[in-house]
């Protein structure tokens, strides 16, 4: 252990003796201040430093994302709510100007902007579209931008009713776009700030009235159907009170029946006269004789227009209410392409589809003063049952009798009949009323009318007595002289003579069969032995002369 100290001891000791001249310094050396700091280089944004000796020429490490130079940057080179400012009125409307820049050297394409907002409510949808911005390019020499690489755009928006009492409010933009070939994807969120304007609590003056906007609003008063009410198969013609409630001009109105939406270009922009109306709901409603898109024309402010259409309800339509959607696609006083919206509602029913008949024929059956059977019978002609109530029979040309009946179910091709008792005053042609009283299918109480008609003949004369006649075709006289008249409503050919009261003989003779069990003659009187004696056999001549034994 002692002999490695000194061996430790004389190594360093020679060591020492070999650096003692480089650590000398001259006699007229002296430290002097560090160098002044000098500006760094500026480092590119995502700067990595590279070791060329491990890495080759154009390596970018994976983790590090692609640099400016080979792709799309987009940015908001300006926005204004008009006239350069960035402040809106309570409750007002705006456009939100907003000027979209390309600060890369490769195109952005197949832009989407997506606005969201819990303080504006976008109007023209929350989605806007382009087809392409420019890269970057050297800008003009007063910095402006150079066509190409920014486009401008407007979008309506609305202060939310529930932010009304706010100071200020933001409007996010949420952007996904590519570059040129499509398969790279970047996307950025951009911010709008937007100043709400208040009126201080210290003022006392009134507040501004927001400036009306100098816009078309085309509206429908009114509209009707010359059908009522409307079933499956039924042609109407819709008829329509359209007006411009706005306080400009709408050039070039068309109305289109089922509802439209305006074609744009690549861009996004509208394009003029793109009026699309294929894709209209007419499924219910199809239009007949001419297309769904009608030409207005010009429509000054305050102007009305009555337009007309013919449409066909639907065979396999199903009783219930159908909104109709009327779209107006104009052009405003700053040529652009406007479209208004509207919805109107048509009911669709289904009643019974009845058949009022006589089952069997009924000429020479009526006389006036007499009473008939009205053989009537209900048929049921639609595809479905119906379901009916009470039918009422009646007529001003006679009384009824026996004339309410309820009918109820009636299934597809069934049949109920109804047989009312009928008395005509008087002679000719007498209408038959009838009233089927049902529910429709918006549960509303209806009643279903129709009409017969019979003939009535004139009243039947009474037939005349005649007189009664002997075997020689006489008149056959009474006590008075008179002639025997015979009554054809009771034509008894033995007319009854006159009772003669038994004599004395004549109770003697009853008596003695009395006593014996023969019984009495009083059903025949003419046996009966009289005062004169009994009653001879004679002829006995009937009404019209013949003689009997």
């Amino acid at each position: 252990m002692k002999r490695n100290t000194q061996i430790f001891l004389i190594i360093s000791l020679v060591l020492s003796l070999a650096l003692l001249p480089a650590l000398n310094l001259a006699a007229d050396a002296q430290w002097v201040d560090p160098p002044a700091e000098t500006p760094a280089a500026p480092v590119p944004w995502n700067y990595v430093p590279e070791n060329p000796a491990v890495n080759p020429p154009g390596y970018v490490p994976e983790n590090i994302v692609q640099q400016t130079d080979t792709r799309p940057m987009l940015y908001i080179a300006d926005y204004s709510t008009g006239d350069g400012k960035k402040s809106v009125n309570p409750y007002g409307t705006f456009g939100l100007n907003f000027t979209l820049a390309n600060n890369g050297l490769a195109f952005a394409n197949n832009i989407v902007m997506t606005f969201s907002s819990q303080d504006f409510d976008p109007l023209d949808g929350s989605v806007i579209t382009f087809y392409e911005v420019d890269a970057r390019k050297i800008g003009n020499p007063d910095g402006s931008l150079v066509d190409g690489n920014f486009v401008n755009s407007t979008h309506t928006f609305k202060v939310n009713d529930m932010s009304t009492w706010k100071y200020s409010g933001l409007i996010t933009a949420a952007v996904s776009y590519t570059d040129s070939t499509g398969k790279n994807q970047y996307s950025d969120v951009f911010t709008f700030t937007i100043t709400i304007n208040q009126t201080g609590a210290a003022q006392t003056a009134a507040t501004a009235t927001p400036a009306v906007v100098d816009r078309a609003q085309m509206v429908v008063n009114n509209y009707s159907t010359d059908v009522n009410p409307l079933q499956p198969g039924t042609t109407f013609k819709l008829s329509l009170d359209v007006r411009n409630a706005g306080s400009a001009l709408a050039r070039s109105v068309s109305l289109v029946y089922g509802g439209s939406t305006i074609t744009t270009n690549p861009e996004g922009t509208p394009q003029a006269g793109g009026v699309s109306g294929g894709s209209g709901d007419v499924s219910i409603f199809a239009p007949i004789g001419q297309s769904n898109v009608v030409l207005l024309g010009d429509i000054p402010a305050g102007s009305s227009l009555s337009p007309e259409q013919e449409f066909v309800v639907n065979v396999t339509a199903q009783p219930g209410a159908y909104p109709l959607k009327l779209s107006f696609v104009y052009t405003d006083t700053k040529g652009n392409r406007v479209i208004d919206d509207q919805v109107i509602t048509l009911l669709v029913l289904s009643l019974p589809q009845l058949e009022i008949s006589f089952y069997q024929p009924v000429e020479g059956m009526f006389y006036v003063g007499q009473m008939g059977s009205l053989p009537i019978q209900i048929t049921n002609l639609a595809r479905k049952p119906a379901v009916l109530g009470n039918v009422v029979v009646t007529s001003d040309a006679g009384e009824m009798s026996n004339n309410t009946v309820l009918v109820g179910t009636l299934d597809p091709g069934g049949y109920f009949t109804v047989d009312p008792m009928f008395i005509p005053f008087q002679e000719g042609t007498a209408t038959i009323n009838l009233e089927i009283r049902y529910t429709d299918d918006f549960n509303q109480l209806r009643t279903y009318n129709s009409q017969l008609q019979v003939e009535v003949m004139p009243e039947i004369p009474a037939p005349e007595p005649y007189p009664q006649l002997d075997e020689n075709g006489n008149p056959v006289l009474d006590e008075n002289g008179n002639p025997i008249m015979i009554d054809p409503m009771n034509p008894n050919p033995f007319p009854n003579e006159p009772v003669k009261e038994p004599g004395f003989f004549a109770k003697i003779w009853n008596a003695i069969k009395g006593f014996f069990g023969f019984g009495t003659s009083n059903n025949n009187p003419t046996d009966m032995p009289t005062d004169e004696g009994p009653v001879k056999e004679g002829p006995v001549y009937n009404g019209g002369g013949m003689k009997s034994p």
